[in-house]
């Protein structure tokens, strides 16, 4: 033991501090206690739910794991010869097994979200995690140590659990593969939502302790979200069935050999058809998040400071995200059914928005530099200015560049989300007016990410403690609340469609108005409006901007 622990040392540092911490005979005996008395807990409850062993048969006496004939969702009971009710017990295997792969699922995932953003804001707040930064390990080992380690109790509940998790699965003659295809997912989504967890517990320090069960409870609301409210078939119609692909839950087969993702196509070719091919999809499309995820993490680890993605990695990001997201639409349906392609077209269309939505909210975050990183760029840039080196470092700068404001690359990310979007609006069989309406939308969604992150960025630029949580609290109050106001007002966008396109609702008014011809002089006012709005931000922002560059400069002189 001393052997493997000396190489486990040698081989992660980190891992070893983790494990000696928690690794001790009073914790590890109850945790496996737990899990054991948990499988037992449910066995029995499982078990009440079986039908009486005898029955009188000369009434129809129906239950669910019943093996007659099939009433509804129940069966008729019958018996054998000693008078006892066969029970279905491969169903009843299969339902056990379910039930423990969801409450699996759960607790691994929110759990561990749950104690890795707890673990990294202790060391904060203790400050060893500076220390830790001191130390001559690589980023990469001391964050897996970290994931490896600090949920090795949820392991080791888990590892307790797997052997009468196989058993059930077995039981209920569900095919190997389909078993080790479910732990693959689980595992897939445990490292890709543990490396959101870490990069959560390295930039949402100013939550202070909140942090964590604000990213657990975002994870199990996300779980019951996608358990729920899409479980339905018809969201196969609409992009929203990757959020399907983040849920474990929807790989969990039955004897039959049917899963929940069966009907999933990607670019109209169908991957659902196959389990194995939708379980190495799904580990792609892990693989590919966990990337850009560890990509913030270097850059956060390393430098405080820095912003979480590069804009080069965001342009990447962006491309990536739209065509992966643009392949779960709906394509098998509106090439198929053309005089309901418009319909399809729309609806498609306002899921994709509403997941790019999402996106660029991550990216106003991970792109926009704080106020002091931004104070650094503009005495450099005043510098600059003053010995008249031309305009193409600023423009290779503004666009590339590290520390300069991340407006403009939004900008050039909501054009690459755009571009991708046209070409679905240009190929799905429409007439020109209905594709007209939905290049308009496009062009409102653009404008709303491109202002948002304008105000992100000049309340940032505030001279306030606390301007992290304004800069939460004002994006929030500007998306939720004028709609929220409009609706208590009585106002539709029928009604006043001028107002409507100042809100975050503008694109769906364009895609869904019922008053098309009455839009033509609101839509061309409001196009202006936004551009005067961004214009007075961006005027704002730069006289700022100058105003702290000059302000810098002269302190650094004086000092001279």
């Amino acid at each position: 033991m001393q052997n493997f622990m000396y190489k486990l040392g040698e081989l992660n540092p980190q891992l070893l501090r983790e494990i000696k911490g928690r690794w001790q005979a009073t914790i590890i005996i109850p945790a496996v206690a737990i899990s054991l008395l948990g499988q037992f807990i449910l066995l029995i409850y499982c078990q009440r739910l079986l039908p009486p062993k005898y029955i009188n048969t000369t009434y129809d006496y129906p239950h669910a794991y019943c093996t007659g004939l099939s009433l509804g969702r129940l069966s008729q009971c019958i018996v054998d010869e000693y008078d006892r009710v066969i029970v279905n017990w491969q169903l009843w295997n299969q339902h056990v097994f379910n039930l423990l792969s969801l409450i699996g699922i759960f607790v691994i995932l929110v759990g561990g979200t749950y104690l890795l953003i707890s673990d990294l804001a202790t060391e904060e707040r203790r400050g060893t995690l500076n220390f830790i930064r001191l130390s001559p390990q690589s980023y990469q080992g001391i964050l897996l140590g970290k994931m490896l380690g600090v949920p090795i109790l949820l392991y080791v509940v888990s590892l307790a659990a797997l052997p009468f998790h196989l058993w059930l699965g077995i039981h209920a003659q569900i095919a190997l593969s389909r078993i080790f295809g479910f732990y693959a997912v689980l595992i897939g989504t445990s490292i890709l939502y543990f490396s959101g967890a870490l990069l959560f517990g390295l930039v949402g320090t100013w939550l202070r302790g909140f942090q964590a069960w604000l990213g657990s409870g975002f994870i199990l609301g996300l779980l019951l979200f996608t358990k729920e409210a899409i479980k339905d078939s018809s969201t196969f119609n609409y992009p929203f069935v990757v959020f399907r692909l983040l849920n474990p839950y929807y790989f969990i087969s039955n004897y039959s050999g049917d899963f929940e993702l069966e009907g999933f196509h990607w670019f109209a070719i169908p991957l659902g058809n196959s389990f194995i091919i939708t379980v190495c999809f799904s580990l792609l499309f892990y693989l590919i998040g966990t990337y850009f995820i560890w990509q913030s993490l270097r850059r956060c680890y390393l430098d405080k400071n820095a912003t979480m993605l590069s804009k080069k990695q965001s342009y990447l990001l962006t491309s990536s995200f739209v065509i992966f997201t643009l392949g779960c639409a709906n394509w098998q349906s509106v090439f198929i059914n053309k005089f309901n392609s418009y319909s399809g077209l729309k609806e498609n269309l306002a899921c994709l928005m509403f997941l790019n939505l999402w996106l660029f909210l991550y990216l106003i975050a991970a792109l926009t530099p704080n106020r002091q990183t931004l104070q650094d760029w503009s005495r450099y840039r005043h510098i600059y200015s003053s010995k008249m080196l031309g305009k193409g470092k600023f423009i290779n700068d503004i666009i590339w560049g590290e520390k300069s404001p991340g407006i403009v690359a939004i900008a050039i990310n909501a054009l690459i989300a755009i571009a991708c979007l046209i070409f679905f609006i240009v190929v799905v069989p429409s007439s020109g007016n209905n594709k007209f309406y939905a290049l308009l939308s496009l062009i409102f969604a653009g404008s709303l990410a491109v202002l948002y992150a304008a105000l992100a960025q000049l309340v940032l630029l505030m001279k306030n403690e606390y301007r992290l949580f304004w800069v939460n609290a004002i994006l929030v109050a500007v998306i939720v609340i004028p709609p929220f106001i409009l609706s208590i007002l009585s106002s539709t966008p029928d009604s006043q469609p001028f107002v409507w396109l100042f809100t975050i609702a503008s694109p769906l008014v364009m895609l869904f108005s019922t008053t098309r011809d009455e839009l033509i002089i609101p839509t061309f006012l409001a196009i202006i409006g936004h551009g005067v709005i961004l214009s007075l931000l961006l005027f704002k922002i730069t006289r700022q901007l100058k105003k702290s560059g000059e302000s810098a400069t002269k302190i650094l002189l004086a000092g001279n």
